[in-house]
């Protein structure tokens, strides 16, 4: 996610090891500011809090081991052990009853998240969320048998107006149903990187349209089914490309070719997650180049 540390100024208003869990809370979304990871976490909370305790557990538990392993500072402060700790997580917490065998879970998934991102750090390729996909398909294949209760709920769709889609999508990225919540989200992030924001804003619109008139057009080919994968994955194409400054092209390019993974992969009944977004970001990134002015 992103490698670049905030100013000295941002950080000394908190205590250096809330600030790294917070940065791996916001690094779900590529942020590292304090702010963000608040709003975030709040978010969380009033959505469902036991989403905020996966969180909070599993971004602490990865950041002690990464602490007491012995990870670079400069990286564990980044919250680059975390983030897929604090997502894994949040995602446990959504599809899982609340029963000590989660909280195992999501401590488990927490150490292995922090070593593996160690063990892939010198990748070509940034590591992303791949790690909270393998979590979460090793606890559908193996949760049942330790003790993981699934939920009941219906996971919610968000193929709705333009306006309400757009605002459950960027929530969505980590489970957030509430469209309110969702656009509170992505005003804390338009705060701060107002750019970034509006790419986040258009790879949803994009999505949006193309879950809606797939929906039109050939309605029983999965296009509403996935509409609400279509526009997770979307919003964290464009925030990645536009972090690893990629030509507005390849933004979109990255975010159409996420889009067409989760239809296919959709259809094929594997709960994808953010592996489309993971493919699609990959994909660009392996045969591009950073263009020579972020924006």
């Amino acid at each position: 996610m992103q490698s670049h540390l905030p100013a000295p100024a941002r950080r000394s208003a908190i205590p250096t090891f809330m600030h790294g869990q917070l940065a791996g809370i916001g690094q779900i979304y590529f942020q590292t500011t304090p702010l963000f990871g608040l709003v975030f976490l709040l978010s969380l909370y009033m959505s469902r809090p036991m989403l905020a305790l996966g969180c909070l557990l599993g971004v602490c538990i990865a950041s002690a081991t990464a602490y007491a392993a012995g990870f670079p500072e400069e990286r564990r402060q980044l919250g680059l052990y975390s983030f897929n700790a604090a997502l894994s997580g949040i995602g446990l917490s959504a599809f899982y009853q609340t029963t000590p065998a989660l909280l195992a879970w999501i401590a488990f998934a927490a150490v292995l998240s922090a070593l593996l991102t160690h063990a892939l750090r010198n990748a070509r390729l940034p590591v992303l969320t791949f790690q909270f996909v393998v979590v979460m398909w090793l606890a559908r294949v193996y949760g049942p048998a330790f003790g993981l209760q699934e939920l009941t709920e219906t996971p919610a769709n968000c193929l709705e107006a333009p306006l309400v889609y757009m605002s459950c999508a960027f929530g969505q990225v980590s489970f957030i149903s509430l469209a309110p919540l969702g656009m509170l989200m992505w005003a804390a992030l338009a705060l701060h990187r107002w750019h970034m924001a509006m790419w986040a804003l258009g790879g949803a619109l994009g999505a949006w349209a193309f879950a809606f008139g797939g929906e039109l057009l050939l309605p029983g080919a999965g296009f509403g089914a996935q509409a609400t994968g279509i526009g997770a994955n979307a919003v964290l194409v464009m925030l990645a490309l536009h972090e690893h400054r990629r030509h507005w092209a390849l933004r979109l390019l990255g975010a159409g070719v996420a889009s067409l993974l989760c239809l296919g992969i959709g259809a094929s009944g594997l709960p994808y997650f953010t592996l489309p977004f993971v493919l699609a970001t990959w994909a660009v990134l392996a045969f591009s180049q950073p263009a020579a002015v972020k924006g």
